[in-house]
Protein backbone atom coordinates (compact mmCIF):
# COMPACT_ATOMS: atom_id res chain seq x y z
CA UNK A 1 0.00 0.00 0.00
CA UNK A 2 3.00 2.34 0.82
CA UNK A 3 4.44 1.83 -3.24
CA UNK A 4 1.02 2.79 -4.36
CA UNK A 5 1.04 6.03 -2.39
CA UNK A 6 4.38 6.58 -3.78
CA UNK A 7 3.83 5.50 -7.79
CA UNK A 8 0.57 7.48 -7.20
CA UNK A 9 2.60 11.13 -5.78
CA UNK A 10 5.36 10.13 -8.37
CA UNK A 11 2.40 10.49 -10.89
CA UNK A 12 0.72 13.70 -9.63
CA UNK A 13 3.88 15.52 -9.42
CA UNK A 14 4.96 13.85 -12.81
CA UNK A 15 1.28 15.30 -14.51
CA UNK A 16 1.34 18.53 -12.83
CA UNK A 17 4.62 19.49 -13.96
CA UNK A 18 4.27 18.41 -17.81
CA UNK A 19 1.33 20.35 -17.96
CA UNK A 20 2.83 23.39 -16.39
CA UNK A 21 6.07 22.90 -18.85
CA UNK A 22 3.44 22.19 -21.88
CA UNK A 23 0.88 24.99 -20.89
CA UNK A 24 3.93 27.42 -20.42
CA UNK A 25 5.26 26.45 -23.50
CA UNK A 26 2.33 27.05 -25.44
CA UNK A 27 1.43 30.65 -23.94
CA UNK A 28 5.01 31.66 -25.37
CA UNK A 29 4.80 30.27 -28.25
CA UNK A 30 1.54 32.06 -28.88
CA UNK A 31 2.29 35.49 -27.63
CA UNK A 32 6.04 35.80 -28.65
CA UNK A 33 8.16 36.38 -31.71
CA UNK A 34 11.19 34.98 -32.37
CA UNK A 35 13.28 36.76 -29.71
CA UNK A 36 10.69 38.82 -28.53
CA UNK A 37 11.41 39.67 -24.23
CA UNK A 38 10.13 41.16 -21.41
CA UNK A 39 12.62 41.80 -18.71
CA UNK A 40 12.23 41.99 -14.95
CA UNK A 41 14.30 42.42 -12.28
CA UNK A 42 16.41 45.11 -14.27
CA UNK A 43 16.96 42.48 -17.15
CA UNK A 44 18.03 39.94 -14.90
CA UNK A 45 15.26 37.64 -15.56
CA UNK A 46 14.11 37.94 -18.97
CA UNK A 47 11.02 36.00 -20.76
CA UNK A 48 12.11 35.13 -24.25
CA UNK A 49 11.26 32.65 -27.04
CA UNK A 50 14.13 30.61 -28.84
CA UNK A 51 14.25 27.37 -30.36
CA UNK A 52 16.95 25.32 -28.90
CA UNK A 53 17.13 22.45 -32.01
CA UNK A 54 20.66 21.18 -30.46
CA UNK A 55 20.92 19.30 -26.50
CA UNK A 56 21.32 21.05 -22.85
CA UNK A 57 22.60 24.57 -23.07
CA UNK A 58 22.14 24.56 -26.77
CA UNK A 59 25.17 22.27 -27.71
CA UNK A 60 25.02 20.46 -30.81
CA UNK A 61 22.67 22.69 -32.99
CA UNK A 62 21.01 21.09 -35.62
CA UNK A 63 21.20 17.53 -34.02
CA UNK A 64 17.63 17.29 -33.24
CA UNK A 65 16.55 13.71 -34.15
CA UNK A 66 19.80 12.71 -32.58
CA UNK A 67 18.29 14.66 -29.02
CA UNK A 68 15.28 12.75 -29.69
CA UNK A 69 16.17 9.31 -29.72
CA UNK A 70 18.56 10.13 -27.03
CA UNK A 71 16.09 11.45 -25.28
CA UNK A 72 14.06 8.12 -25.89
CA UNK A 73 16.30 5.90 -24.36
CA UNK A 74 16.98 7.70 -21.38
CA UNK A 75 13.41 7.78 -20.71
CA UNK A 76 13.32 3.99 -21.31
CA UNK A 77 16.11 3.73 -18.54
CA UNK A 78 14.84 6.08 -15.88
CA UNK A 79 11.35 4.65 -15.86
CA UNK A 80 13.01 0.70 -15.82
CA UNK A 81 15.21 2.02 -12.77
CA UNK A 82 11.93 3.76 -11.45
CA UNK A 83 10.11 0.11 -11.54
CA UNK A 84 13.18 -1.93 -10.51
CA UNK A 85 14.27 -0.10 -7.72
CA UNK A 86 13.51 -1.74 -4.42
CA UNK A 87 14.04 1.00 -2.26
CA UNK A 88 11.57 3.98 -3.31
CA UNK A 89 11.28 6.89 -0.61
CA UNK A 90 9.21 9.98 -1.33
CA UNK A 91 11.96 12.03 -2.48
CA UNK A 92 13.03 9.22 -5.09
CA UNK A 93 9.90 9.08 -6.31
CA UNK A 94 9.14 12.77 -6.88
CA UNK A 95 13.19 13.01 -8.06
CA UNK A 96 12.39 10.50 -10.73
CA UNK A 97 8.74 11.91 -11.15
CA UNK A 98 10.14 15.37 -12.02
CA UNK A 99 12.89 13.92 -14.30
CA UNK A 100 10.92 12.01 -16.65
CA UNK A 101 8.41 15.01 -16.84
CA UNK A 102 10.99 17.05 -18.14
CA UNK A 103 12.32 14.82 -20.18
CA UNK A 104 8.71 13.99 -21.77
CA UNK A 105 7.95 17.70 -22.05
CA UNK A 106 11.51 18.34 -24.30
CA UNK A 107 10.54 14.82 -26.41
CA UNK A 108 6.77 16.39 -27.05
CA UNK A 109 8.72 19.85 -28.60
CA UNK A 110 11.09 17.70 -30.48
CA UNK A 111 8.07 15.90 -31.66
CA UNK A 112 5.53 18.44 -32.71
CA UNK A 113 5.73 19.46 -36.52
CA UNK A 114 6.08 22.98 -37.33
CA UNK A 115 8.36 23.46 -34.25
CA UNK A 116 12.21 23.78 -34.85
CA UNK A 117 13.67 22.73 -31.90
CA UNK A 118 12.85 22.75 -27.86
CA UNK A 119 10.90 26.08 -26.67
CA UNK A 120 13.38 27.45 -24.42
CA UNK A 121 12.24 31.09 -22.73
CA UNK A 122 13.84 31.62 -19.16
CA UNK A 123 16.58 33.40 -19.17
CA UNK A 124 18.36 34.63 -16.53
CA UNK A 125 21.88 36.83 -15.83
CA UNK A 126 23.55 40.25 -16.53
CA UNK A 127 24.35 41.42 -20.35
CA UNK A 128 27.94 41.75 -20.69
CA UNK A 129 28.81 39.75 -17.74
CA UNK A 130 27.35 36.59 -17.94
CA UNK A 131 23.54 35.24 -18.95
CA UNK A 132 22.82 31.76 -18.48
CA UNK A 133 21.86 29.54 -21.97
CA UNK A 134 17.95 30.30 -21.72
CA UNK A 135 15.95 27.19 -20.67
CA UNK A 136 12.18 25.95 -19.94
CA UNK A 137 10.44 24.66 -17.21
CA UNK A 138 11.47 20.90 -18.42
CA UNK A 139 14.95 21.98 -18.34
CA UNK A 140 14.09 23.16 -14.50
CA UNK A 141 12.11 20.12 -13.55
CA UNK A 142 15.62 17.69 -15.02
CA UNK A 143 17.91 19.68 -12.93
CA UNK A 144 15.77 19.94 -9.79
CA UNK A 145 15.01 16.42 -10.16
CA UNK A 146 18.75 15.27 -10.50
CA UNK A 147 19.79 17.39 -7.58
CA UNK A 148 17.30 15.53 -5.60
CA UNK A 149 18.30 12.23 -6.83
CA UNK A 150 21.82 13.03 -5.25
CA UNK A 151 20.73 13.76 -1.90
CA UNK A 152 18.86 10.67 -2.05
CA UNK A 153 22.32 8.40 -3.00
CA UNK A 154 24.08 10.50 -0.83
CA UNK A 155 21.26 9.60 2.24
CA UNK A 156 21.79 6.08 1.13
CA UNK A 157 25.13 5.80 0.98
CA UNK A 158 25.60 7.60 4.56
CA UNK A 159 22.87 4.67 5.72
CA UNK A 160 24.55 2.30 4.30
CA UNK A 161 27.95 3.30 5.76
CA UNK A 162 26.76 3.89 9.11
CA UNK A 163 25.36 0.27 9.30
CA UNK A 164 28.61 -1.09 7.94
CA UNK A 165 30.12 0.62 11.15
CA UNK A 166 27.24 -0.60 13.89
Amino acid sequence: MVIMKKNIYAAIILASALIGDIASKAFIVKNFSYFDRVDFLGGFLRITLVYNEGGVFGIFQGYKNMFLIISFIVLFLMLAYYVYEKNKNTLFCAAMALIASGAVGNIIDRLLAGRPGVVDFISIGVDGVYRWPTFNIADTCIVVGAVMLVIVFYREEKKQKEKKNA
